[in-house]
């Protein structure tokens, strides 16, 4: 791990985070209402044999098309923000719910899919053991398990006829299927489009005009992963956490619900907390400093640091064997120390 003591300036954390995690794309710093530091990495990097795929990625989408999805990375300016996603099904979710929403948590799934048979344990799964990854769900999160859901022509009935690997509520399985079927569920509540309650109720109120989503057959958002956004929508995602979901004069998430949802709800090991959809305090065990994250794989970050009035932001290509703790670490790191 790179000294800390060399820490002292933005510019130094961005030098670390290139040496210590070379896919990094971009590093976008806010702190005390303003920027003070946005750098790009022009020689990002990935391993041998995510190149090797990358190499071949156009022959091989047209195979088998519904591999786009989990193999590319951008969309014209927009990256994808892998499961950051999950982050933002949990702001839609307090903001469909509104004042409900904690009450609303404790309601059984079966309320919204009543193709769910009354006998079957998962119409035991409550809402909150979908946010939080409690629900027994298996994990749907390699490329292997990605390229079977997305071959059929319905995820919603595929994730439903999962056998449970626990009982809801037991343990922790980490699971892009418990946000799928959030997504499902919330456009249920609605009558009408999830993507279409994103574009106007969250992303529109706060400046972002443009982004992408990739649907499921049936036309809801895929809960798991897969929403492309630009670096600066991701920290201005970021001011609007830190604001406590407030945006001017108008909340656009319920404080309520953001109070909740980034307080420790399950401890996965020593280094990691989870609450409804947000890691908390994920960062080095011996830190004391409190954050909470929205965490991609590979290094897509939105980390908010209460104490230091900042937000910090990563976007990095995504490898097969991506370990990006050091993205995590050195921020931690960096806002310990300044």
């Amino acid at each position: 791990m790179e000294d800390i003591a060399e820490l002292k300036s933005p510019e130094a954390l961005f030098k670390a985070l290139k040496s210590q995690h070379p896919a990094l794309l971009r590093l976008l710093l806010w702190q005390d209402d303003q920027i003070i530091l946005d750098a790009s990495n022009p020689t990002a990097r990935v391993d041998r044999e995510t190149n090797f795929l990358r190499k071949f990625f156009k022959a091989f989408i047209r195979v088998m098309p519904f591999m786009r999805s989990p193999l590319s990375d951008f969309r014209g300016s927009f990256k994808n923000v892998r499961s950051v996603t999950k982050t933002i099904v949990s702001l839609l979710t307090g903001m469909v719910f509104q004042n409900d929403i904690l009450s609303r948590l404790d309601n059984p799934i079966r309320t919204y899919f009543p193709e769910i048979p009354a006998d079957d344990p998962k119409a035991t799964i409550r809402i909150k053991h979908l946010l939080n990854n409690t629900s027994g769900m298996p994990t749907i999160d390699d490329l292997r398990d990605m390229h079977n859901l997305f071959a059929t022509k319905n995820w919603l009935q595929t994730i439903l006829r999962f056998p449970l690997l626990d009982d809801p509520g037991n343990s922790y399985i980490y699971s892009s299927a418990n946000f799928h079927l959030t997504t499902c569920l919330l456009e249920r509540v609605l009558g009408s489009s999830l993507l279409k309650f994103a574009a106007d109720q969250l992303f529109s109120p706060l400046g972002i005009s443009a982004f992408y989503w990739s649907c499921d057959p049936q036309g809801v958002p895929f809960g798991g992963s897969d929403l492309y956004l630009k670096p600066e929508d991701m920290l201005t995602i970021g001011k609007l956490c830190f604001q406590n979901g407030k945006w001017g004069h108008k909340q656009i998430v319920p404080r309520i619900w953001l109070e909740t949802a980034t307080q420790p709800i399950w401890k996965i090991s020593d280094r990691d907390q989870y609450g409804y959809g947000w890691w908390i305090n994920h960062g080095p065990i011996e830190s004391s400093l409190h954050t909470f994250s929205a965490c991609g794989v590979g290094g897509q970050r939105i980390i908010i640091i209460p104490a230091k009035k900042a937000v910090a932001v990563t976007t990095s290509l995504t490898g097969l064997h991506a370990n990006s703790n050091a993205i995590d670490d050195l921020i931690f790191y960096y806002f310990t120390q300044n």
